[in-house]
């Protein structure tokens, strides 16, 4: 079982495929409020069973406090994807490939927000590591208001292969590192890419920066000399959909 807590994250459960792994919804038995009774009657129109409760036994079935007075008690892990998935959705999507690797990010309030924003850019699915970096947690699918719910999520074993493979494709892999000379403005987003960020600590690793087929920085001002991993791929994500906006038009 997993738990899906949170207004938002909920009520995108109850859109999603994850709807029909929901076997409870915990809610708050105070709240009354309009968007409690949305969530409740969505539940209710899927036969899902709904138990109202006390604080303590909410925040007992959350794990947490930051509950907002409703939780999903869903059967089965977090259903995660292969990397062949995800260049499977590419190919059907009729799209350019737009790809997101995530190599080592650690902090799960930062994966959530990525996802987030990789979802609202409109990639076709994200890759991150099996070990060495944050998976998808009930605080993952907080900190991305229920963007984990629509977005395909693949592990790897290898994420330097599994980048290899993906060029075999004819995808570009595209690296953010602070420490290069090429702007991502000045790189053309439209193709066929994969765009790779590092960890919160080192950036992207030695083995897979050898890897990418193009290297840039976003350019700042300021005394601070970097964004985080969150922040730097809302960057990079949203400069791809302007890019690729803008060619469709």
């Amino acid at each position: 079982m997993r738990t899906i807590y949170g207004i938002n994250p909920v009520r995108e459960a109850l859109r999603s495929s994850t709807a029909e792994k929901i076997k409870t919804l915990y809610i708050y038995r105070e709240r009354q409020d309009h968007t409690i009774k949305e969530i409740e009657e969505a539940a209710t129109e899927l036969g899902i069973d709904i138990r109202r409760v006390d604080k303590a036994q909410l925040g007992s079935v959350a794990g947490t406090s930051h509950h907002q007075g409703v939780v999903a008690l869903v059967r089965g892990e977090f259903p995660y994807r292969e990397p062949e998935d995800i260049v499977d959705i590419w190919q059907r999507s009729g799209e350019r490939a737009f790809i997101l690797l995530l190599d080592s990010v650690e902090d799960p309030v930062n994966l959530g927000s990525i996802v987030r924003s990789a979802h609202c850019a409109g990639v076709q699915g994200i890759i991150i590591p099996r070990r060495r970096a944050a998976g998808v947690t009930p605080t993952v699918v907080k900190s991305s208001a229920g963007a984990t719910e629509h977005t395909p999520i693949a592990l790897t074993t290898n994420l330097t292969r599994t980048a290899r493979r993906l060029k075999e494709r004819g995808i570009w892999i595209v690296g953010l590192e602070a420490d290069t000379e090429t702007s991502i403005y000045d790189v053309d987003l439209t193709m066929d890419i994969a765009l790779v960020v590092g960890g919160e600590a080192k950036g992207i690793r030695r083995v897979l920066r050898s890897e990418c087929d193009i290297l840039c920085h976003i350019p700042m001002r300021g005394k601070l000399n970097s964004l985080n991993a969150a922040q730097a791929s809302t960057v990079a994500l949203f400069e791809t959909l302007r890019q690729r906006t803008v060619k469709k038009e």
